[in-house]
């Protein structure tokens, strides 16, 4: 069965029904519990109100990952060691990617035959040429870390910037209070009313569906 085909079956649309109207009779019932609070009891409900609407800054959460840290020092001590990974792992790669790479293995292994082969070999022949780049940048990077460190350092200084994300999103990061949040802060008792009867028409109108749906 299809995954489309799901949403005509009995059962399915069985389910939908009972969560509909579970749903919308919870959401009529605590809005008349909101409703009554803010007309009979205006600054209790408000209290709480302000107490639920906090901001969670995530600024300090991410501070830690906002912070440059410099490894160039570990490169450097340890340089011959990571060329001969880069390089080593490299030459390894390519000779697998050259000589043993086999497209209709892959696409039979991931179970990928429903693919369109003319479509599936071009996607996993461009990933294999991209990885053969890859891997040929990767032994490049590991010679020049061996003999040329200083112009590898250069090189990867005037692409290395560091963008600040908690800069650029200072001014998101802020608590804006709605004209509705600021209108029930004004009206409590008036806003109630209407929470109110809106609630009672939720309730009235999804408590009818309750015999017409099969549970």
């Amino acid at each position: 069965m299809g995954f489309t085909s799901l949403f005509n079956t009995y059962g399915f649309r069985q389910w939908a029904g009972q969560f509909l109207v579970l749903f919308f009779l919870i959401a009529g019932f605590t809005l008349l519990l909101i409703g009554l609070s803010l007309i009979f009891n205006s600054a209790g409900a408000l209290r709480l109100f302000g107490r639920l609407n906090r901001w969670v800054s995530m600024r300090q959460a991410t501070r830690p990952l906002e912070i440059p840290r410099d490894t160039s020092a570990v490169v450097r001590k340890y340089r011959h060691w990571l060329a001969a990974a880069f390089v080593g792992g490299g030459v390894f790669a390519l000779f697998g990617l050259l000589t043993q790479y086999d497209a209709a293995g892959i696409i039979y292994g991931l179970k990928l035959g429903y693919l369109r082969p003319a479509f599936a070999h071009w996607l996993f022949d461009s990933a294999r040429w991209v990885l053969i780049v890859g891997n040929l940048a990767a032994i490049a990077i590991g010679i020049m870390l061996a003999f040329f460190p200083n112009a590898l350092m250069a090189l990867e200084a005037s692409g290395s910037r560091w963008y600040s994300e908690r800069r650029h999103a200072r001014s998101r990061d802020v608590m804006h209070v709605t004209v509705l949040d600021e209108w029930v802060a004004e009206f409590p008792r008036a806003s109630g009313v209407i929470i109110t009867l809106f609630a009672v028409f939720l309730i009235g109108a999804f408590g009818m569906m309750v015999p017409q749906v099969r549970w």
